[in-house]
């Protein structure tokens, strides 16, 4: 308690107090109080009474008493002083299961796509001592050296009132669905980056008719993906069955990993591939990066980071893909383009198309451009439309005024728009 401020230590002092006359708890409650608020902020602390804080805490504690080692503790409800010690005007969240990272980033997503304001939030870290039917026994300090302790997250969310029991229940079910994704990316993570280092080893091996330059830049970029610059969160190889009218990609449910793991209630299925999806498909070029139709459920609330690898018989035609779904890191987007692979080649590429003298003025703002461009784009575009754009913004420089640079993702799903 000592490290943190004077004047919140005084508060969960008061809160704790409340706490030390409250029965049915499986362990004291005045211990658990106090680490249960350890985190939470002076302003939240005081803008309920102690008394409530100490009976919301405990009700937590009682209703996440007994858990099964792997399974998480969702509840969505309202509060009553009869029932639950206490009442709010808001509708509470409670979660309890062991600690895993994208936790608190991907509730908070559940909420605001549920179109939920998040009133008030706590989610400590606790590390418990349980026994083979998951009956919580102890709540044990970081530095304890006992063995089976099992650190976890335990999160409170005070969100818009849900006056429907069924509007509840419709949220505890989307919260599981999304602690079941992250759960299946974080055991997969490790796995996922191999898959990528595997696909970087087999292209020396690739009957692919690309330039052998070209698959080494696609080495280096997935050996930079798997060196932390790539949040895996889903991988799946589809084999392409050619049609007369219309091609399949036929998943290989047996190769999921992540969220694209089999599941009984999301199953795989092929997808009929036309028109430009179909004419993608079967483009001989090896690498793939745009973004999927789906938004991501863990981590980052934006559309999923898709990062295809063709595969090819000895013939050289496409005979399908290796799929990686994810989202780049927040470094990806503070280095240079000059410093990743592939960009740094669309980058010279770029560069050489306009063939000017580098101390010169317009390629110093070619450069300033290209340096400053937001890098989903960068990594989607083409040269030749980043040739075409690049042109566009330079001109800007020298005579300001609005304009809408589009440019349109190769399965010709979505348009992206740069306003300048």
């Amino acid at each position: 308690m000592s490290s943190i401020p004077v004047a919140r230590q005084k508060l969960i002092a008061d809160i704790a107090a409340c706490a030390r006359g409250m029965r049915r708890t499986p362990i004291p409650a005045a211990s658990f109080v106090k680490q249960y608020f350890h985190g939470v902020d002076e302003d939240d602390l005081r803008a309920s009474p102690a008394s409530d804080l100490a009976a919301a805490a405990i009700a937590h504690l009682r209703f996440a008493s007994r858990r099964a080692r792997g399974r998480p503790l969702v509840r969505v409800y309202n509060p009553s002083a009869d029932r639950d010690g206490y009442a709010s005007t808001h509708t509470i969240v409670e979660v309890t299961l062991e600690d895993m990272p994208f936790l608190v980033d991907s509730l908070s997503m559940v909420m605001t796509r549920a179109g939920l304001r998040i009133h008030r939030m706590m989610h400590p870290v606790l590390p418990m001592k349980r026994d083979r039917r998951g009956n919580l026994l102890a709540l044990v300090s970081d530095e304890s050296n006992e063995s089976g302790i099992i650190h976890e997250s335990w999160q409170r969310f005070e969100v818009d009132r849900l006056e429907e029991e069924s509007a509840q229940r419709a949220l505890e079910k989307q919260i599981l669905a999304v602690l079941e994704d992250v759960r299946l990316a974080v055991e997969d993570w490790q796995p996922m980056r191999e898959a990528a280092l595997k696909a970087a080893r087999e292209l020396d091996d690739s009957t692919a008719p690309s330039a052998a330059a070209e698959r080494r830049e696609v080495q280096a970029l997935l050996h930079w993906l798997a060196d932390n610059n790539f949040t895996f969160l889903g991988y799946r190889e589809y084999r392409l069955k050619r049609g007369r009218t219309f091609d399949l990609a036929e998943p290989q449910p047996e190769t999921g990993l992540g969220i694209l793991r089999p599941r009984r209630n999301r199953p795989a299925k092929p997808k009929t591939l036309t028109g430009a999806m179909r004419e993608h498909a079967r483009d001989p070029q090896l690498l793939t990066i745009t973004k999927a139709n789906s938004f991501a459920t863990v981590h980052r609330a934006t559309h999923l980071d898709y990062i295809g690898i063709k595969t090819f018989d000895k013939s050289g035609r496409v005979t399908g893909e290796k799929r990686f779904l994810g989202l780049f890191t927040s470094a990806v987007y503070r280095r240079s383009p000059r410093e990743i692979p592939l960009l740094r080649e669309k980058v010279e590429r770029v560069v050489a198309h306009f063939g000017l003298d580098p101390a010169s003025h317009d390629a110093k703002a070619i450069m300033h451009v290209l340096d400053t461009y937001p890098r989903d784009e960068l990594f989607q575009a083409s040269v030749a439309d980043l040739i075409r754009i690049v042109r566009a913004v330079v001109n800007l420089y020298e005579r300001q005024r609005v304009r809408v640079l589009l440019r349109r993702d190769v399965f010709g799903r979505f348009y992206s728009a740069l306003i300048y």
